[in-house]
């Protein structure tokens, strides 16, 4: 119990020590990057840049979060092995997943501190970015022009807006396309103007522009969109959503640019993404059991970081195969960790009944 709770404090100190450095040189080598981007935009120059580094780094403390678990636990395992603690821990019998439970169940607590960051922090830190960088990093207020992805789905109707105003609630140039349950376009409909008020959009100037429906009058706009849905019109990336938003992304009314099973499988993923630093140390742990006798630290780091590096390149093509709809949206997201989880569990079983192999 005492070995599990120091190798618990010697991997939770090395991963928040690695996490700082880690953010603090990539965002370093961003605002190097972007400094000229963000001044260009006529704002006093260091509010501006402080205004920057505030928005993106949250978004670089979720992306390294998973690299500073994977290394907090190859060093301090690797630590363990060069003072020969391993093998006396292997002679005196002692439980190797008696240990990695230990490392695990902090993983597990990482986890939920990690989404409870990325959907409260990272989420609007991210949509307030984007539309800072949408703006060309102007400050003020203004029009804010979606550009030519301006697109959004509705049930069986697609919508596109030439500009968004005054947070969503005046809408300019909007086109509706109404498809059949084949989904070919049957009425084009258009707004010049569309306005939020008491509870409902007043149009202004529609037309019918094309279609097979020979009734004199266009069709009124019947939606259950509200200006909240187009206030962020550019800001809709999965990255920029929170959970609550991404279920409306994929109910019903079906909100979104995309298919809904590339928001579902975005959904899935933000509730196992931060599962992975609870298998990262897992990962680690098989490194550091099968090569403890070896007594390099290099061997050990070396196939700790292939075996993470590994989980990244399946985890990323598995994700990608389920936002083109070629996976089952709940199976994208969760496979690449199931199948590392399982694999590390036998791995470890095996060492614990085996022992490493030299």
């Amino acid at each position: 119990m005492i070995l599990s709770r120091y190798l618990m404090r010697a991997f939770l100190g090395r991963f928040v020590m690695l996490l700082l450095g880690l953010v603090v040189f990539l965002q370093t080598l961003d605002l190097l990057a972007t400094a000229n981007e963000v001044l260009e935009g006529g704002g006093d120059p260091l509010p501006s840049l402080a205004r920057y580094v505030a928005l993106r780094l949250p978004g670089l403390v979720e992306t390294v979060a998973p690299l500073a678990a994977l290394l907090g636990a190859l060093t301090a395992m690797v630590g363990m092995a060069t003072n020969s603690e391993i093998l006396a821990m292997r002679a005196a019998g002692r439980s190797v997943l008696s240990l990695v439970g230990g490392l695990v169940s902090v993983g597990l607590v990482l986890s939920a501190m990690l989404f409870t960051f990325s959907e409260f922090v990272v989420v609007p830190a991210n949509a307030d970015l984007q539309e800072w960088r949408d703006a060309d990093f102007k400050t003020g207020e203004g029009a804010i022009a979606s550009g030519e992805n301006s697109w959004i789905r509705e049930g069986t109707t697609i919508i596109r807006v030439g500009h968004v105003m005054r947070d969503g609630t005046v809408l300019n140039d909007v086109r509706l396309f109404k498809q059949d349950e084949n989904g070919n376009i049957n009425d084009i409909v258009g707004i010049r103007l569309a306005i939020w008020e008491n509870e409902h959009w007043s149009t202004f100037e529609v037309a019918r522009i094309a279609g097979n429906d020979d009734s004199a009058s266009p069709p009124a706009w019947e939606t259950q969109l509200k200006p909240e849905h187009f206030a962020r019109f550019g800001a809709n990336h999965p990255n920029e959503l929170s959970l609550n938003a991404l279920q409306q992304y994929i109910g019903n009314v079906a909100i979104g640019s995309r298919p809904g099973y590339f928001y579902d499988t975005w959904l899935q993923q933000k509730i196992a993404g931060p599962i992975v630093l609870a298998l990262m140390p897992l990962l680690a742990a098989i490194a550091a059991f099968a090569h403890h006798r070896q007594g390099s630290s290099v061997v050990t780091i070396v196939w700790g970081v292939t075996a993470g590096f590994a989980f990244v390149v399946i985890d990323n093509i598995v994700l990608a195969m389920g936002q083109f709809g070629s996976l089952p949206p709940l199976l994208a997201a969760w496979l690449p960790i199931a199948l590392f989880g399982t694999l590390g569990l036998w791995l470890i079983f095996n060492l614990e009944h085996t022992g490493a192999r030299t």
